[in-house]
């Protein structure tokens, strides 16, 4: 509590600085049109120098930059301030293979599809998640999820990344019935004790960076005004942990799988090169689709516990990660709307012992509108003080 109140407290010294330091310091209020960099702006009294920092931070943000693009391919709406409504959903599954018999369980959470407000501006993209739930699968049928999903999309100029941090408690076996041991009545046997957590990070380097945006098809801070692809090169990482009690295969299932597959805990790490290639087709000037291929390849490492109590522990070569993304959209310049999808599927590769297949992803369809905020921001900082100087 004292942390919250000494920090509200320190905010708001911070913005009565701001307001009032031009007031006291007559030489701030002058307007020095000389300044090409930071070290430019007035840092000579006390009062300057403590202003100095938010002045450069300011400068820094609308600074005008070298356009690093070919304008007859890409629009840019950076100095606009973007808000979106999107509904979508977001997904973690799994399948454990065995690798003796071929045969596999593959665990699937309840989706439920839910509204958000996302904003975006010049430097910074966030997604706030607004609880309102529009629909999902039924609890009777598929059990109930309970999860925590936060995937986050960098969408440079010249790199694009991608980060996930996934749990999620509660999964049906959505192919029970291509096994004539399961009688139930239900389509599906529900597992409400398998729990996994998933993480990682993929990044690419874009080659044709100067025709290409994905900014048009995936943040909408941009317009793709002539179709062009480009060929992506990157790495990626990701830790996949899953544990139940008790093992992921359990009656009836038991029969159809070897007992080096009845699994308790276990978690794989898979690690490689990304190589792939998207392209975005302009169509009626203001319409587009996108899509995206990604290869990756490289290795995992493995490490299971099995009801008996024996572990397993392997690194081997060969494992491979498949990237697909596609949007498809409508931007007039002002409003815009459509669709994306994103999916991530992990392909491990365990010849002698049982093993994972792991996928994540979302899709979302949206509407949005841009507005032209220059005229607003330039106001603001000069009520602040920050480029009146």
């Amino acid at each position: 509590m004292k942390t919250k109140i000494l920090l509200n407290a320190f905010i708001c010294m911070m913005f009565i600085s701001s307001l009032k330091c031009t007031a006291q310091d007559s030489s701030a209020v002058t307007k020095n049109t000389s300044v090409k960099t930071i070290w430019d702006i007035p840092h000579k009294t006390f009062r300057q120098k403590w202003m100095w920092i938010h002045r450069s931070i300011a400068y820094k943000i609308t600074q005008e930059r070298t356009v690093n693009y070919d304008t007859a391919y890409i629009k840019s709406y950076y100095k606009r301030f973007v808000i979106t409504v999107p509904l979508s959903t977001r997904f973690l599954k799994f399948s454990l293979i065995d690798s003796k018999s071929g045969n596999k369980l593959t665990f699937a959470p309840n989706l439920q599809y839910s509204l958000g407000i996302s904003v975006s501006s010049r430097w910074a993209s966030f997604i706030f998640n607004t609880g309102v739930k529009v629909f999902g699968g039924a609890s009777d049928i598929k059990g109930k999820t309970k999860f925590q999903d936060y995937q986050l999309n960098l969408y440079g100029r010249k790199f694009t990344t991608d980060m996930f941090v996934q749990y999620y408690s509660g999964f049906y076996i959505k192919n029970s019935r291509s096994y004539s041991n399961y009688l139930s009545d239900k389509p599906y046997a529900i597992r409400a004790d398998v729990n996994s957590f998933n993480l990682g990070v993929s990044s690419y380097y874009i080659v044709n960076h100067k025709k290409f945006s994905y900014g048009n098809s995936f943040s909408f801070v941009e317009q793709q005004k002539k179709s062009a692809g480009s060929l992506l090169l990157g790495v990626y990482y990701s830790y996949f942990d899953v544990n139940s009690s008790p093992s992921l295969v359990t009656s009836p299932f038991r029969n159809s799988f070897d007992s080096l597959s009845f699994i308790r805990k276990g978690h794989t790490q898979n690690f490689g090169l990304n190589l792939g290639y998207i392209y975005t087709q302009v169509f009626l000037k203001k319409c587009y689709v996108t899509a995206s291929l990604v290869q990756g390849i490289g290795g995992e490492y493995l490490i299971y516990e099995r009801d008996d109590n024996s572990t397993f522990r392997h690194l081997i070569g060969g494992a491979g990660k498949l990237h697909v993304r596609l949007g498809v959209g409508y931007d007039n310049g002002r409003y815009f709307f459509g669709a994306m999808g994103m999916f991530d599927y992990f392909l491990f590769t365990g010849k002698k012992n049982s093993t994972f297949d792991a996928s994540y992803g979302k899709f979302m369809a949206y509407v949005g509108y841009s507005f032209s905020v220059l005229k607003a921001e330039k106001k603001l900082l000069h009520r602040l003080k920050l480029i009146d100087y």
